[in-house]
C-alpha cells in the first residue's frame, strides 16, 4: 500500500506555471472526428519517465501542436509542433525533452486529421504500463476490479465546463453493487483509488465500473499487484 500511495500522489501532484485552463472547444466534436487525443497520464518525477508516440495511418502528411498540463488544467509552456510523414510516427521521452516544464499530468495533440493513434509508456525500474491515447467519450467501461492487489480509477476533462461523472461499479452477475456521482473541473484531472470511490459503499463483490457523464471526458485505470512489482493499465473501453 506505501506504493500505492506513492503512485496516487505523483498521479495527482501538479506544478501549476500558467492560469489558463485547458478548453476542448466542442467536446463532441472532438469525439466524433478524433482530430485531438489525449495522452491522459504523463509521469516524470521521482524516477518516473514517460514514452509518448504518434502514428499517422492516413496517406497525407500531418501537422499538428503537443500541449502539456497539469492536474489543473493549467497548460505548461507553450505548444509544441510536430510534422508527420504519411504513415509516419513520432516518439518522445517526456521528461528527457520537456522536464523544463515541471509535473505534465498529461498531454494533447491536436491537427486537422482524423484518426491518428497513439499511446504513452510510464515506467520506473522494472514496472511499466501503456495507455493507448484516447478522444473524449461521454460514457465507458473500466473493464477490471483487482481485488487481490489495488485498481485506480482517472478521469481528464478536457471540455471548457465541468463534468457529472456518474460511475457504477457491477459484478459477474450484471448486479450494481455501488454507485457514485463526482464532479470533475474543467481541464482537471482526478485520479483515487476505487475503493475511496466507491467509499463508504463497498464494492467487495463488484468486478468491473461503468461510468456514464454529461460531458466527454477522458478515462483510464490502472491495476496493480499487492507486492508492487505488476503494473497495468487501459484506456476506458
Amino acid at each position: 500500500m506505501k506504493y500505492l500511495n506513492y503512485l496516487v500522489i505523483f498521479v495527482v501532484t501538479g506544478l501549476v506555471f500558467t492560469t489558463s485552463p485547458v478548453s476542448a472547444g466542442d467536446a463532441f466534436s472532438d469525439l466524433f472526428s478524433q482530430t485531438k487525443i489525449c495522452f491522459s497520464h504523463i509521469a516524470i518525477v521521482d524516477g518516473w519517465e514517460t514514452e509518448v508516440a504518434v502514428l499517422n495511418p492516413t496517406a497525407k502528411t500531418v501537422t499538428g501542436n503537443f500541449t502539456f498540463y497539469d492536474k489543473s488544467g493549467n497548460q505548461l509552456g507553450g505548444t509544441v509542433p510536430q510534422t508527420l510523414n504519411p504513415f509516419g510516427r513520432y516518439q518522445v521521452e517526456v521528461g528527457a525533452s520537456f522536464a523544463q516544464l515541471g509535473d505534465v499530468q498529461y498531454m494533447l495533440f491536436t491537427s486537422e486529421t482524423y484518426g491518428l493513434k497513439g499511446y504513452s509508456k510510464f515506467y520506473k525500474g522494472g514496472v511499466r504500463a501503456s495507455i493507448m491515447a484516447s478522444t473524449p467519450q461521454t460514457s465507458g467501461l473500466f473493464t477490471k476490479l483487482d481485488h487481490e492487489g489495488w485498481t485506480g480509477i482517472a478521469f481528464v476533462n478536457t471540455s471548457s465546463v465541468a463534468a457529472m461523472i456518474t460511475l457504477t461499479a457491477y459484478s459477474d452477475a450484471g448486479e450494481a453493487k455501488a454507485i457514485e456521482v463526482m464532479s470533475v473541473k474543467a481541464g482537471e484531472k482526478v485520479v483515487d483509488v476505487a475503493k475511496n470511490i466507491f467509499a463508504p459503499q463497498s464494492i467487495s463483490g463488484a468486478s468491473y465500473v461503468r461510468f456514464t457523464s454529461d460531458q466527454a471526458v477522458v478515462g483510464f485505470f490502472l491495476n496493480g499487484s499487492g507486492d508492487n512489482s505488476k503494473l497495468d493499465g487501459s484506456k476506458a473501453l
